[in-house]
């Protein structure tokens, strides 16, 4: 049997045959797939006042709002008298209620706990609870910390470096409806090393010279990170011109491939070194000295983010000193988990308690509040620099979730006004994220939405105050959220 021509006539009509069948097919196919697409869900919020941190402090508040939502964005939001709330929407009565965007935290990490065990490289608890088993807890945990974000307010948030699960944290978010979006960084680029951390996937990975560093950056890149980050440890000694050419080179690479680069540098000469270097965020307060006049200048002519973490110092104080206490809003929205072991101190044998928490407890001394990096803030935030809420959430004494509310209350005490700090919660937080359709409550802008019993701008804690989170158009009450954990 021969096999058939395509230039015979029988051939061509066979196979001309077969491709108009397949196209009306297809188009059927589509033309169903549009008619059977269902309507968007519509959702709208009336009565509210509305907060807007973008806008000065008189017309921030608008009482006597709408807000109609369709599927996962904002259709409208204006004065509830003229609003046309379209017919079988779901209404949500706000009325002596106020609407905020979601709140961001522009600084966490979700392979921490914020328990005791977080940090065996600060305080070593392995006698008494290993750490493999600690970060084995926190990965199976990742749902339940995914939901206490949620029911804190918070619906994005920037993980600035962990292990390579990372990224599966960013893959589980994703694919969950209960998360908050979240961007990542995966491990630290890092002038020490911490082997202490280092369960076959570490968090921080020391480099030695910027050719280790152009090589970590390429390996990483493969994941599509939304930051590379740097751990910019600087000690007595240490040749700073040779570590800032590791930041440079970090820097260089990242920008190459279009990923920005994110520095820990705590001091006021790290700071404006990974400035100098390309640092697009630095993601701590400058701590040890008053910053200066060159530094606005390389953090302006950066346009950099400065994200102050004014508590996770204290955090550690207070949980290894075993004087941690919660907050009214940690009894409500913590892990309830990780609140059951925050005393963990007071049920261990002293062999097994690390040295550093032994003289802590004895000491009983109230640690001082971080004086410069609370001025420092005032200053950044005058000059104009960005200033980005962060908590560093998943430190010893840091919860995740509602660790925010400390954080806010903080940077009021440094000076800023409530509706200063939710700017630098939502509006600015946005810039630390990768989606940039969040932080302001507009038509068009995602439906990321936080809806309180009390007034934000008369007290930052009243935040704390949450009735529903609406997060890509869904709506969640905390007390949903938090169910069965």
């Amino acid at each position: 049997m021969r096999a058939a021509n395509s230039s015979d006539p029988q051939t061509r009509y066979h196979r001309t045959a077969v491709f108009r069948a397949v196209a009306l097919f297809m188009s059927l196919a589509a033309s169903l797939a549009v008619v059977a697409a269902p309507a968007p869900t519509v959702t709208a919020i009336v009565h509210a006042t509305v907060i807007h941190p973008e806008l000065a402090a008189a017309a921030a508040r608008s009482p006597d709002n709408t807000i109609v939502i369709a599927g996962n964005r904002i259709e409208a939001v204006g004065p509830s008298a003229s609003a046309r709330v379209p017919a079988g929407a779901r209404i949500i009565d706000a009325r002596g209620q106020w609407v905020t965007p979601g709140l961001i935290d522009g600084h966490v990490h979700f392979f921490q706990s914020g328990n005791l065990y977080a940090r065996p490289d600060v305080a070593d608890f392995n006698r008494w609870m290993p750490y493999s088993k600690e970060v084995a807890r926190n990965q199976a945990r990742l749902p339940d910390t995914f939901k206490v974000w949620l029911a804190s307010g918070v619906t994005s948030v920037a993980d600035v470096g962990g292990p390579l699960w990372n990224f599966q944290v960013r893959d589980a978010a994703r694919s969950s409806p209960a998360a908050p979006r979240v961007s990542v960084a995966g491990p630290l680029i890092s002038m020490v090393a911490r082997p202490q951390l280092d369960l076959g996937d570490p968090p921080i990975i020391k480099v030695d010279s910027p050719e280790d560093a152009r090589a970590l950056v390429a390996r990483l890149l493969r994941y599509h990170p939304d930051y590379i980050k740097v751990w910019f440890i600087h000690r007595a000694g240490d040749d700073l011109a040779g570590q800032e050419a590791i930041v440079k080179a970090t820097g260089d690479a990242a920008h190459a491939a279009g990923t920005r680069l994110a520095v820990h540098a705590t001091e006021l000469v790290t700071a404006k070194a990974a400035l100098r270097a390309g640092a697009d965020y630095l993601v701590h307060s400058v701590e040890d000295e008053p910053v200066d006049e060159e530094f606005i200048s390389l953090a302006k002519a950066r346009n950099v983010l400065y994200c102050p973490t004014l508590f996770v110092r204290l955090g550690y104080l207070y949980a290894l000193s075993d004087t941690w206490e919660p907050t009214d809003a940690e009894r409500r929205l913590a892990d309830p988990q990780i609140l059951a072991a925050m005393h963990d101190l007071d049920r261990m044998p002293t062999d097994v308690i690390p040295e550093r928490a032994l003289k802590l407890m004895q000491d009983k001394k109230a640690p001082g509040r971080p004086s410069v990096a609370l001025a420092n803030l005032m200053q950044v935030w005058n000059a104009g620099v960005t200033v980005v809420m962060g908590t560093d959430a998943g430190n010893i004494g840091t919860l995740h979730g509602p660790s925010i509310f400390r954080e806010m209350a903080m940077m009021v005490e440094a000076g800023l006004t409530p509706l200063q700090v939710l700017r630098s919660a939502t509006v600015n937080g946005a810039a630390a994220t990768s989606t940039p359709d969040v932080g302001i409550i507009a038509a068009g802008k995602l439906a990321d939405l936080v809806i309180v019993n009390k007034d934000p701008l008369a007290d930052i804690v009243n935040m704390s105050s949450i009735t529903h989170v609406i997060k890509d158009g869904k709506d969640f009450t905390p007390a949903e959220l938090l169910r069965g954990l």
